[in-house]
């Protein structure tokens, strides 16, 4: 599989990881009772399809951050990516400090205030390629765009409430990072969720008409472990040390290149 192939189904299984924390993000808190939701997400609430999304999103905000070990399967591969996430109410301030094994290539990629950097190594000559996700005019913003639209709790609400076809707790909790995490199915069909349908054609097609998520949440309504299969690949992503200090910066200015990706090298990488 060449790197930019890889990079491709990378970016598409990670989009779809963020659809179902990230569409769960949570609100400015101003409707939070409405969700059943005591105290921005207690312990007792009982989660249903309607207020799924609303109460675990709450809880992450009032968390604030998490940590999360990735194993992505895509293209039929596997790669590991680990790295923190501090959410806040809107996409704006939202963070996320991430570094991926893709074989060959060591990744660093950094979300912070809608900028995205990626440091692929030597493919990059060491230093952080730049991506203003606000500028419509470059259509590699356009492309990872889609990235902060996932992480937009505002925009991915009530898409992931109308996109849920399905919701249904499953079997017995499971300790999941020293916590008894009780296991949900959520089936939601990707052609309701408008930022999944404007990808380019080529991360688009790594998208099925549905996915089916397994998530475990904890009784602070938190989630503790995701998976799902992608073309015959799983992945799964674990979340722990939520609520502790994380210290997610951008890159400075000498670390950061020059050059953008129609610049960057794609050579084979296994």
């Amino acid at each position: 599989m060449t790197f930019s192939r890889k990079l491709t189904s990378v970016v598409a299984t990670v989009l779809l990881a963020g659809l179902s924390l990230s569409a769960c993000g949570g609100s400015d808190g101003s409707d939070g009772d409405k969700a059943d939701s005591p105290s921005g997400g207690g312990s007792k609430t009982t989660l249903t399809q309607a207020n799924f999304a609303q109460v675990i999103g709450d809880s992450q905000v009032k968390a604030k951050s998490t940590h999360i070990d990735m194993t992505i399967g895509a293209g039929g591969q596997s790669f590991k990516a680990k790295g923190d996430a501090e959410f806040g109410t809107s996409a704006a301030d939202t963070s996320v400090a991430m570094t991926m094994d893709l074989g060959s290539i060591q990744a660093d990629m950094r979300l912070v205030d809608q900028v995205f950097y990626m440091n692929m190594g030597a493919m990059s000559d060491n230093k952080f390629l730049k991506i203003d996700l606000k500028d419509k005019s470059n259509p590699f913003a356009q492309q990872y765009g889609q990235i902060m639209d996932q992480m937009d709790p505002s925009k991915q609400m009530e898409q992931f409430k109308e996109a849920m076809k399905s919701f249904e707790k499953k079997g017995k909790p499971q300790k999941i990072d020293g916590v008894d995490a009780q296991p949900y199915v959520v089936t939601v069909d990707t052609s309701k969720i408008k930022s999944l349908m404007e990808l380019p054609e080529a991360s688009k097609a790594q998208v099925p008409d549905t996915i089916v998520y397994t998530m475990f949440i904890g009784a602070d309504n938190l989630p503790r472990r995701m998976e799902f299969d992608l073309a015959g690949s799983t992945s799964t992503i674990d979340y722990s040390k939520w609520g502790d200090s994380v210290d997610i910066k951008a890159p400075s200015a000498g670390e950061i290149s020059d050059k953008d990706l129609s610049q960057l090298g794609a050579p084979a990488a296994g």
